[in-house]
């Protein structure tokens, strides 16, 4: 097993936001190195190994198993994206930081190499939480991720677990809608039925209980900045929309309406 990194390893500088838990083409906190082969894709050009606790431990997965999946290994071509977070979110989550490297080393296993004796997806997303307690991500946020990964995961499996997520999802809009109207009726009894909701519909993520808990805490502060990114988005594509009529046949815009410019 890989030995754990000495609290003297954990210092960090702005060049090494990783430093301490990931090593980089065998540098401890060296640079990744990405190439742009497309409009929002990169290719990996470094390899990437991850020093710290898997939080698999202990989960009857082989020792080679745990080596293997700590390092990313971008033979060829390795396409991401990143962090895949839609752009209304990106306010709380951007798509590269210190996530960086424990993002890439996950999407390796989503979805799971058949090759990888005793590893889930549900055990990929837990190993994204541990790294990311070890890049020093604070616990709300880290397990907020945690919980759209898990959610990712849970809707691309199809089936009852895709019909899980869409019944929780209406039962936590439900749940929200009705504290909302409780609290302004102050209707006691209603709010705490409300706030207790999510603690029964998160038995819908099975194993990953806490992630719907917590995907119910987070909603209602999460959606109302997302739902006016959204908005302002629309406006935005509106705009853009009304202002090329004028360009003619320039649709890239040269920051002109007409021939004589501004």
């Amino acid at each position: 097993m890989t030995s754990q990194p000495s609290a003297t390893d954990k210092t960090s500088g702005p060049r090494a936001p990783w430093k301490g838990s990931f090593d980089v083409d065998g540098v401890n906190g060296g640079a990744i190195k990405l190439r742009q082969i497309g409009r929002k894709t990169f290719a990996l050009e470094s390899n990437i190994h991850y020093r710290g606790n898997t939080g698999l431990e202990g989960k009857n997965i082989p020792d080679e198993v745990l080596n293997d999946i700590r390092t990313l290994d971008p033979r060829g071509v390795h396409e991401t994206d990143l962090a895949s977070v839609p752009g209304p979110t990106r306010w709380f989550l951007g798509t590269y930081g210190v996530h960086t490297p424990a993002v890439l080393v996950h999407d390796r296993l989503i979805p799971t190499p058949s090759a990888f004796t005793g590893m889930t997806e549900q055990y990929a997303d837990r190993f994204l939480r541990f790294m990311l307690h070890d890049l020093g991500v604070r616990w709300l946020k880290r397990w907020v991720m945690w919980a759209a990964v898990a959610m990712r995961t849970r809707w691309k499996a199809q089936g009852f677990k895709r019909v899980s997520v869409v019944v929780w999802a209406v039962a936590a809009l439900a749940g929200l809608t009705t504290f909302v109207i409780a609290a302004a009726n102050g209707s006691a009894g209603w709010m705490i039925t409300a706030a207790l909701a999510p603690l029964v519909f998160a038995g819908l993520w099975g194993k990953q209980y806490g992630a719907g808990i917590v995907a119910a805490i987070a909603a209602p502060w999460l959606l109302p900045p997302t739902v006016l990114a959204i908005l302002g988005l629309a406006v935005y594509a509106i705009l853009e929309l009304v202002l090329a009529l004028p360009a003619g046949s320039d649709r890239r815009g040269s920051g002109s309406l007409g021939p004589d410019g501004f």
